[in-house]
């Protein structure tokens, strides 16, 4: 694949509208961690979202959750804890979505969903995109609000570690797409 195919697979962002959550992805990086913490908050605080809904556990045992994180940032940058949903117990992007659809479920918050929006970092969101499609329900529309920050389409292409992380990436995309089966076209 060349830069501009993978640049086309794997990053997708989209202009924020009013929605009913933002659904904030952790990260193993601290760093990548806070950015998309921050981007959440300011959905919130722009009031394009009531609540913000942070998952992400931890993958060792020792570690605490990335979601237990997200949360106290949040907390700091002045959302109220009745705006705060955490899933704290998944492990990776596929256990994201899916314990974050039956928490939702579970809050009875997950039938009179219209609108999420998404927030990872750039790089991550066309996974996240699919992944979340098939644990939510076929209504609910998705839309990607990556952090600005970070590895993003501009500029993954200008370091080393750039390119491994989105390379990698690439390569986690084309196994989900391979074993899903999914029948899916660039945008």
């Amino acid at each position: 694949m060349t830069d501009e195919e993978i640049t086309q697979l794997l990053f997708v962002s989209a202009d924020p509208v009013p929605a009913d959550l933002a659904m904030v992805f952790g990260a193993a990086n601290q760093v990548d961690l806070a950015r998309r913490t921050a981007r959440g908050v300011e959905l919130y605080r722009t009031g394009h979202v009531p609540r913000l809904l942070v998952t992400g556990g931890g993958v060792l045992a020792h570690r605490e959750p990335g979601a237990k994180r997200m949360r106290e940032l949040a907390l700091e940058l002045g959302v109220p804890p009745a705006a705060l949903l955490v899933e704290d117990r998944s492990c990776n992007t596929f256990e994201n979505a899916e314990f974050s659809a039956q928490l939702l479920r579970d809050a009875e918050l997950l039938d009179g969903l219209k609108t999420v929006l998404l927030v990872s970092s750039e790089w991550h969101m066309r996974r996240v995109l699919l992944t979340v499609r098939r644990f939510f329900p076929p209504w609910v529309r998705f839309v990607c609000c990556p952090t600005r920050e970070g590895r993003n389409r501009d500029n993954w292409t200008a370091s080393p570690a750039g390119r491994e992380e989105v390379l990698q990436e690439a390569t986690l995309l084309t196994g989900f797409l391979q074993s899903a089966a999914l029948d899916w076209e660039p945008d």
